[in-house]
């Protein structure tokens, strides 16, 4: 994730929320509180989404698809009834209610897949299918004990089930993966190479299998065996980074920064012109505070790829860190204009515009602001930024009343950003109250070493304590 978009949480002095939610409203005309199906997008479910890993043949897609479409209609009484003729037709796709609880997980439906999974376990008590689903759900909701049962039953059916060659690979794949999955959650990186190791075996072409392999190498202090693992996985997947990237993250989680960069340098020096490395190293020096390495390996990937919307939007925050905002409105405007609905680029190129000194930049800066709140309203980790952008850029046209109120929204939650407590910290020192301002600042330069608005906050911190002290004499 750049840096112009970081979520990590800020908890603002005790206090501070309940005075700038004083005047708080809850803007609700913007339309930011969804709730039920209706209002959520599918995902997008396709033949070889419900079926691919029962049959190779599309004998199906005729009935699949009209399934589908009863489901997207809401007729789900319509859709289970096709699936279940699918279903007794050829019992070796999979049972009704796994191809319904997938349907049900593409809309962010979980209580209704796990009701449907639940009914097939005594519906079809011998297959494993599931198992696995309600395992990775339960994995997801970090239930890790529940899903370890989950999966042990599911290896358990797996090995008695016969009906079905390609479903049982993939059974046997699904269980390997998520009790190392397991594993790995409880630090036991012996057992969880074990089940890796089993993963490979019966499916050498994943790329995530030797990936998973190469982490587990590494955390069991083979780094070497963990760099070939990452370099066969790159091998198997192009778009992942190189195997050098993959080594400098694990030693970046392990605070060894310097063999990190060791790394990084390497992966520049063995693909000097491939923009996807350099795009890479880019956002490792930006984010270890490397300025002069994160501008040039991001000019050396613009040059090699112009229209790449990845290196405008690097290159952009490049900028907007080294708080070059026209550069960085040039950047972000032409990743917008290339990506209106990408997030990143607008939600930046609003940011960027906020900070030049003609009205009409900040004036616009408004307008995609509010667009981008009402774009990313079912997403709440993006609202939180998009509604943190709005109030800086009300904030920059002088509407210091509003900004409030929407950042009292976000820190009533405990959600702000790093960004947005230097921006409450900016609008307490405003109103004059210093020592608030400075507590947060202090907070924040704990916490978040790294963010966007770094060099601006580091300032104002200087600014404060300068006046606190001449005060003091």
């Amino acid at each position: 994730m750049f840096l112009s978009t970081s979520t990590d949480h800020i908890t603002p002095p005790r206090g501070l929320t309940t005075r700038l939610a004083g005047r708080a409203t809850l803007l609700l005309g913007m339309g930011w509180l969804v709730v039920g199906m209706s209002t959520v997008a599918p995902a997008q479910v396709t033949v070889q989404t419900l079926i691919g890993r029962a049959v190779t043949d599309d004998s199906h897609a005729t009935e699949i698809n009209s399934a589908i479409t009863r489901f997207r209609d809401r007729d789900v009484d319509g859709c289970r009834a096709m699936l279940e003729r699918v279903h007794a037709d050829d019992p070796k796709v999979p049972p009704p209610g796994v191809m319904m609880a997938t349907l049900w997980l593409s809309v962010k439906q979980a209580a209704a897949a796990r009701a449907e999974l639940d009914q097939t376990v005594t519906k079809f008590p011998e297959d494993p299918e599931p198992y696995l689903v309600l395992g990775d759900l339960a994995f997801q909701d970090r239930m890790v004990t529940d899903a370890s049962v989950l999966f042990d039953r599911a290896e358990e059916l797996s090995a008695k089930f016969t009906s079905n060659a390609k479903r049982k690979r993939d059974f046997d794949i699904r269980c390997h993966a998520g009790k190392a999955a397991v594993h790995e959650a409880r630090g036991q990186w012996d057992a969880a190479l074990a089940e890796i190791r089993k993963w490979v075996e019966i499916d050498p072409d994943s790329a995530s299998a030797r990936q998973r392999l190469g982490s587990a190498l590494f955390q069991l202090e083979k780094p070497d065996e963990a760099l070939t693992a990452f370099g066969e996985a790159h091998d198997l997947d192009g778009k992942l980074p190189r195997k050098e990237m993959l080594l400098a993250r694990l030693y970046d989680q392990a605070k060894k920064t310097d063999k990190a960069r060791e790394l990084v340098e390497a992966a520049v020096k063995a693909a000097p012109d491939d923009a996807v490395v350099r795009l890479g190293a880019a956002n490792w020096f930006l984010t270890h505070g490397d300025s002069v390495a994160a501008r040039e390996n991001g000019a050396k990937a613009i040059d090699l790829d112009p229209k790449n919307l990845e290196a405008r939007i690097v290159n952009g925050t490049i900028a907007r860190v080294a708080r070059d905002f026209e550069s960085a409105a040039k950047f972000f405007g032409e990743a917008h204009s290339q990506s209106p609905r990408n997030f990143v680029a607008s939600d930046s190129l609003a940011l960027s515009l906020a900070e030049l000194p003609e009205k009409e930049n900040v004036q616009r800066a408004l307008e995609i602001a509010e667009t981008n709140v009402a774009m990313v309203k079912d997403n709440q980790q993006l609202q939180i930024a998009s509604l943190t952008t709005l109030s800086w850029v009300l904030y920059k046209l002088g509407r210091m009343a509003d900004a409030e109120k929407i950042l009292a929204q976000v820190s009533q939650n405990n959600s702000l950003t790093a960004d947005g407590a230097y921006y409450i910290a900016q609008i307490l020192s405003d109103k004059g109250e210093k020592e608030q301002a400075q507590r947060l600042l202090e907070q924040l330069m704990t916490n978040d070493p790294i963010f966007a608005n770094r060099g601006a906050a580091e300032e104002l911190q200087a600014a404060l304590k300068a006046e606190a002290e001449a005060s003091a004499k």
